[in-house]
């Protein structure tokens, strides 16, 4: 686990906020978290619970000597807790049994530091009965107990929640900074930089491109946009495309969506004639050859549509539907 401010590169600007909350005794009970996934805010999160939990840290930062930081960093801490999503068949479900336990360990009086602290990763993945049995604890904590929401989409949490937590954004991190924790991951150089070209600002992202799976999803996102482009998008391909996407789980089609999107907004960038930095830097000379093939108005429209579809898949879809679906409307708005 990672205690120290300084093993994390980039939003400097939120942790300067957050280590003068922890310096000046001023941290709230409730914080969440917020920000694109895979840009580092799990391990600002432990950062935080290291010198909320420190017996005695200096200036904001967990001193890395105490009994709290050395069980922190052996991962035995008995007034650290985490609740993690359970993953069953590609869906990700924080349920209410999660919660329960959670409480019930909150409950008992702290051991090693006079605090507890509480990390709650991809909060966004709570139910109804999760959300609502948790807010019920934030509300009222029951003595020095500090809960740490992570989410990568606000607008799939209970705005009770969001309401009663110190909101805390974080941007994406610069293409550089990406460039360094894929090399401090064992990526070279050159592919680290290629990678950063396509990540958003996201190590998440950039690490998913690397394997197989990613850039299978990532050319086959380029091959649908190229249809797309040359108006060659058929029901045969809306019915091959369905099938190819509705065997993957809900986060590689979310990954898939994600890819596309970026393609789209590329294209749009392209369109005006801006200056803004492409995502597909490695691909420039390939979208400016499908550069005005969809108008302006039809990539705007296919933008909505697609980040419709991405939204839809925080719930209970059939994947293979939601994609054909997706595809004959897309295919509609090309033709149109």
């Amino acid at each position: 686990m990672n205690i120290f401010w300084k093993n994390i590169i980039g939003h400097e600007r939120n942790i300067d906020r957050l280590k003068l909350l922890c310096s000046e005794d001023r941290v709230p009970h409730s914080m969440l978290f917020c920000g694109i996934q895979g840009i580092g805010k799990r391990l600002v999160a432990e950062s935080m619970a290291a010198a909320i939990l420190c017996h005695n840290p200096i200036a904001g930062t967990a001193c890395g000597e105490c009994p709290s930081c050395k069980a922190l960093m052996a991962d035995i801490h008995p007034d650290f807790f985490q609740v993690q999503p359970e993953v069953k068949k590609g869906s990700e479900l924080i349920k209410i049994e999660a919660i329960r336990e959670m409480q019930e360990k909150i409950s008992r009086m702290p051991v090693v530091s006079k605090q507890r602290v509480v990390i709650i990763d991809d909060a966004q993945t709570m139910n109804d009965a999760a959300a609502n049995c948790l807010l019920k604890t934030i509300e009222e904590p029951g003595g020095q107990i500090y809960f740490i929401l992570i989410t990568n989409s606000v607008m799939a949490m209970l705005t009770t929640i969001i309401s009663r937590c110190m909101r805390e954004d974080f941007g994406g991190l610069e293409s550089q900074d990406v460039v360094k924790v894929l090399v401090q991951k064992g990526i070279d150089d050159k592919q680290a930089s290629y990678l950063a070209g396509f990540a958003d600002g996201s190590v998440g992202q950039g690490l998913l491109l690397n394997d197989e799976e990613g850039s299978s999803l990532h050319n086959s996102a380029m091959k649908f946009f190229t249809a797309c482009a040359q108006s060659v998008v058929d029901m045969e391909l809306a019915w091959m495309l369905g099938r190819e996407l509705g065997e993957k789980d809900k986060g590689q089609l979310q990954q898939w969506f994600g890819f596309f999107i970026m393609l789209l907004r590329d294209q749009l960038v392209l369109y005006s004639g801006s200056d803004i930095i492409l995502y597909n830097q490695m691909d420039m000379g390939r979208l400016g050859n499908l550069a005005g093939g969809l108008s302006q108005r039809k990539l705007l429209a296919i933008l909505k549509l697609a980040r419709e579809y991405q939204g839809r898949l925080r719930y209970s879809v059939n994947n293979r539907l939601l994609a054909e679906s997706f595809i004959v409307r897309v295919k509609d708005i090309v033709e149109d």
